[in-house]
């Protein structure tokens, strides 16, 4: 069973090579930084948080991402410094990866309101199979009902681990109510492929972000909090001959934020959609929230089947005028810059 496991993760990773390296993520808004690492530099942020992603696939087999980051902003040099580190394993095989990545992002005033951020990432990549969790054919002794330590099978030996060195750029725009960036991610192409004797190269993947937010209270009518917005997003990706969109619409009432997300994607003639829910609750200078993206199969292709999502994540914001922005937990911002 699980060489038939292997034979269709290993389809699954070949289809989604341009998105499953760091993909699987799905609050975009949120984590803007890992699509666009010049979302490290905003409002000269000193952040930092971790998250949680949980996506189910068939059976009892399911892929769960880890998540870390942190920024710090030198004020006075014009610059900020970002480090993620991004993982996720497949339970019944063995299947890691790993990628830290550090972010130098700098920043240009272009106007009273209006910030320009361009950064430089470097990441290290690393996956791995471990074969003790792989079954092969021939170790099945149908006679003793007994498993073979080793197997005799090719492919055994062909199942390796992978590192590269992952280039990235990216820049933002932004004022105090909308953003605007674009980000190229894999500029070397790295080989990320798991059999040895094979090469499989990320493409170059250009993405485009924007987002405008509005105050959907100005003039502080009681039923709602006094700090009230509304916050559009969208991220667009390509990848090779393979697209994604990202819609979500996020009300931040005051400390807590409810949100809708849209996702599509499309690899070589497969099309997945999923449509997701969104809550958060922030104090003081913590947030924590939880995402969940509803299941999905084409009703007319019943072979097509997009899983489920879940998502839990925890923020700390250590700038040093957090504090006194109490209630107010817009995202687009550029008063911590002065």
């Amino acid at each position: 069973m699980k060489n038939i496991s292997l034979i269709h993760i290993i389809l699954f990773f070949m289809l989604f090579k341009g998105f499953s390296q760091e993909d699987l993520i799905v609050s975009h808004s949120r984590f803007l930084q890992k699509e666009n690492t010049s979302a490290f530099g905003i409002n000269n942020m000193n952040k930092t948080g971790v998250l949680y992603n949980s996506l189910g696939l068939t059976g009892n087999s399911k892929i769960e991402s880890r998540y870390f980051f942190g920024s710090i902003s030198f004020d006075d040099k014009n610059f900020s410094i970002g480090l993620d580190i991004y993982s996720f394993t497949m339970n019944n095989v063995g299947l890691v990866n790993s990628k830290p990545r550090i972010s130098y992002i700098y920043k240009v005033q272009l106007d009273n309101d209006l910030y320009f951020l361009p950064s430089i990432s470097l990441g290290l990549g690393s996956s791995r199979f471990d074969q003790s969790n792989l079954i092969f054919e021939d170790q099945l002794s149908l006679v003793s009902g007994y498993l073979q330590t080793e197997s005799q099978d090719p492919l055994y030996e062909l199942l390796g681990s992978s590192s590269y060195i992952d280039f990235g750029a990216s820049f933002l725009i932004h004022s105090n109510n909308f953003l605007a960036g674009l980000s190229l991610k894999h500029l070397n192409q790295p080989n990320i492929s798991y059999l040895q004797e094979t090469e499989l190269k990320l493409p170059i993947k250009f993405s485009v972000q924007g987002a405008y937010e509005w105050d959907v209270n100005p003039y502080d009518r009681r039923w709602l909090p006094r700090y009230s917005s509304l916050l559009a997003f969208f991220n667009a990706s390509k990848s090779g001959n393979d697209i994604e969109m990202y819609l979500s619409q996020e009300f931040q009432l005051g400390e807590v934020s409810i949100g809708l997300n849209q996702q599509f994607k499309k690899i070589s003639d497969l099309s997945f959609t999923n449509v997701g829910i969104s809550f958060a609750l922030a104090y003081e200078n913590f947030e924590f929230g939880t995402l969940y993206n509803f299941p999905f199969q084409n009703p007319t292709n019943t072979s097509v089947y997009s899983p489920s999502t879940i998502e839990v994540f925890l923020t700390f914001d250590f700038s040093p005028y957090r504090r006194n922005k109490r209630g107010d937990y817009r995202r687009i911002s550029i008063d911590n810059y002065y």
